[in-house]
């Protein structure tokens, strides 16, 4: 990212100072995933294809998000971090996952668990 410097006294441009930030130097993206969380994640998406139950126990089916329960700004990566939401369900967790679970009495976190576990025996990894 460029940016003019404008001299106060001449009013015109004088040098362009080069400014890095962050997301520019590492790609784009602050947050690196491991090859096991992009796998899961892959692993994952077939079940947002087709209609389903949701994991918060809600009743309704339809078609499901993949939700982070810890956000990844938070070091809230994939494994035993991702539950399958309806939109409608995902927009209020993602507000707060704690009272979303005491409020549906119900534990994402061993529904997460539960994905990884399935994952993990399917694919053969750890």
């Amino acid at each position: 990212m460029t940016r003019r410097v404008w001299n106060s006294t001449l009013a015109a441009p004088t040098k362009r100072i080069e400014r890095k930030t962050p997301l520019h130097n590492r790609g784009g993206s602050m947050f690196k995933l491991t090859a096991e969380d992009k796998a899961q994640w892959r692993w994952m998406y077939p079940m947002t294809e087709e209609r389903g139950p949701c994991d918060c126990e809600c009743g309704r089916w339809g078609y499901r998000h993949r939700a982070h329960l810890i956000p990844r700004s938070r070091t809230g990566m994939v494994l035993d971090n991702i539950a399958l939401l309806l939109p409608a369900c995902h927009d209020e967790q993602e507000k707060n996952t704690g009272q979303f679970c005491i409020r549906r009495n119900v534990d994402l976190y061993k529904k997460a668990a539960a994905h990884t576990a399935q994952w993990r025996k399917e694919t053969g990894r750890g």
